[in-house]
């Protein structure tokens, strides 16, 4: 006899099987370059980019190491490790292209032969930011921390200033000898110091330290200006499957109009360490399902980017067993 709800059945798990096996091969949507546009300012100045490829399904895929990027005019700007670096005043296009999709984004070039003069505001005290010294477990609490005190995540420069350059002498800074400076010394862990080991001798925060030490320890003319927007891209991420990853980076756009990629000087967080754990440099690899909010802090500015993580879908189609059409309900004989 026929049983035709069995009938039925194998019908629905025919259609879920061709569904499995077309999402083995889920096409892409499109991509988006974060962030919208570069500008780049000074000779020191870059602009690092990240290219997000987004499935049919909603997934997301970080493709900047796999995509073709370049500029439309070599003359003004060039790209090195998914970086943008000046070369002469002028605008052209950064252009993208990854398995056949293309996206394109402007690039405005100013002063590309000018130095950019050592700030202590823009350039030091992002570095006491992210190297932690100036939290409430650090040198940042109300009493501060063998004998140095630093204000609770750089709100008052000035004071912070004062008291680096004014306190003790030249114990904490060297300006003959830069590279003995105290302040120097402790960071790197050449001598004692109870927070440890901050950055290493042949790290950026190491060497804009030295740099402003070496160029006497000024402090800023005038007022300078104040970051007044922080953007971390992408502003969300869908990752599938347990080890994959998405970079996460930040610029801050400032009061004089400017902007800096400050990726590097972000405190990176995340909401949910289980799900997607974060690294100091902005890197999100996924483990166990969940969602997450990346969060990154940049002088009195915090954003953050919704990041969901689900299972990796099978890739391998599920072998088809043959339709059941009829039963047997007779008894054995």
């Amino acid at each position: 006899m026929i049983f035709r709800p069995l009938v039925r059945l194998a019908a629905v798990l025919a259609v879920a099987l061709a569904t499995g096996s077309a999402s083995a091969q889920m096409p892409l949507t499109g991509i988006n370059v974060y962030p919208p546009d570069v500008n780049l300012n000074t000779k020191l100045d870059f602009q690092r980019f990240i290219v997000v490829a987004t499935r049919a399904d909603g997934v997301t895929m970080d493709v900047t190491k796999q995509a073709v990027s370049k500029v439309a005019n070599a003359a003004f700007a060039r790209v090195e490790n998914s970086t943008v670096f000046p070369v002469a005043d002028g605008e052209t296009v950064l252009e993208v292209d990854f398995q056949g999709l293309k996206a394109s984004l402007p690039v405005r070039v100013k002063d590309a032969a000018a130095d950019r003069a050592i700030s202590f505001h823009l350039d030091v005290m992002p570095v006491f930011a992210r190297a932690g010294c100036n939290t409430g477990s650090c040198h940042g609490a109300a009493r501060g921390k063998d004998g140095f005190r630093l204000s609770l995540f750089g709100f008052d420069p000035v004071g912070d200033y004062a008291r680096v350059t004014r306190e003790i002498g030249v114990r904490r800074i060297n300006l003959a000898v830069p590279a003995d400076s105290l302040l120097l010394e402790k960071s790197v862990g050449s001598v004692p110091h109870t927070g440890g080991k901050r950055f290493g001798v042949d790290s950026e925060y190491y060497a804009t330290t030295l740099k402003w030490l070496e160029a006497g320890a000024p402090q800023d003319q005038g007022v300078p200006p104040k970051a007044v927007k922080l953007e971390v891209y992408p502003p969300a991420a869908v990752i599938e499957g347990a080890n994959s990853s998405q970079q996460f980076i930040a610029r801050a756009t400032f009061s004089d109009g400017h902007d800096r990629d400050v990726t590097t000087l972000v405190t990176f967080m995340t909401s949910n360490d289980n799900s997607a754990p974060i690294n100091p440099d902005g890197l999100v690899t996924a483990a166990a399902r969940g969602e997450a909010f990346v969060m990154g802090r940049y002088d009195t500015h915090t954003v953050g980017s919704q990041v969901l993580c689900c299972r990796r879908m099978s890739r391998t189609p599920l072998r088809r067993s043959p339709a059941i059409t009829s039963i047997n309900l007779s008894p054995a004989s």
